[in-house]
């Protein structure tokens, strides 16, 4: 499940360097990460051109979502693609909806970047077809990826002139077991974000046999940043993928502090 076609050209080297100087990110962080950043990050960064956008302002959502074979085998995959369906009706329904922008991610021990960031209107609805897995749980690295692509596409975002905001959330239903880098890695990273007061981060996890607030914490996610749903249905899915809506609809007018998380 690898996104290696048709890969942009993107310097990232030049666009990391934007971003430490602009203190989006930290050198320490780029040294430990740079020979690990490469064509995920690349396809993930490769969002809509800069002269394709109207609005003044935008914020960017990163999704990235679970497809491994334990959300299969718990039968979770109907109510995950349920609730996500919900979080584009709410931000493709809000008057910000100009200024949101989304990019989705699917894991298990591997990594599809489904698609950069589009305009809300534009991204996938993920349903039977195209929601499908089976492997293992790539957590980390698609945490590290996922932000940086994040971080990359924020970057040429600023350099054309154009402010943005950034929110970047997970859901998972297990632990991390097949990643290259570590939950230090991401603590790192996660802190570097949420010091800039850009980022808004969001963990939630899927079910009640992973201590995920453990988790979380470990990949440097304040406790207000994670969300567990013990006992996952369509409808409490629902209900944490409305509150990440409503996040990214706050965070797009200005009334969500980066500085807390909204859990």
């Amino acid at each position: 499940m690898t996104h290696k076609k048709n890969v942009p050209t993107i310097d990232l080297d030049a666009l990391f360097d934007g971003a430490v100087s602009s203190g989006l990110v930290s050198q320490d962080v780029m040294t430990t990460l740079s020979g690990d950043l490469g064509s995920f990050v690349v396809a993930g960064a490769a969002g809509r051109a800069l002269e394709d956008l109207d609005a003044a302002e935008v914020t960017l959502v990163t999704l990235m979502v679970d497809v491994s074979s334990s959300i299969f085998g718990n039968q979770l995959a109907d109510a995950v693609c349920e609730a996500q369906n919900l979080l584009l009706d709410n931000l493709q329904t809000s008057p910000q909806a100009d200024e949101l922008m989304l990019a989705l991610w699917l894991f298990d021990d591997q990594q599809r970047v489904v698609h950069a960031y589009v305009p809300v209107e534009d991204a996938t609805r993920l349903d039977g077809n195209n929601y499908l897995g089976g492997g293992a749980t790539s957590l980390y690295d698609t945490w590290i990826d996922g932000l940086m692509a994040n971080v990359a596409y924020a970057q040429q975002l600023r350099d054309g002139g154009t402010p943005c905001r950034s929110l970047a959330v997970v859901i998972t239903d297990g632990e991390d077991t097949t990643s290259r880098r570590s939950a230090v890695d991401c603590a790192r990273l996660s802190r570097d974000v949420l010091a800039s007061e850009r980022f808004t981060l969001g963990f939630v996890g899927v079910g009640a046999v992973v201590d995920f607030r453990s988790v979380a914490s470990a990949m440097g996610l304040p406790d207000d940043c994670v969300a567990v749903d013990i006992d996952p249905s369509p409808e409490s899915l629902k209900r944490l993928l409305r509150q990440v809506s409503m996040a990214a609809i706050e965070l797009s007018v200005g009334s969500l502090s980066t500085a807390r998380g909204f859990f």
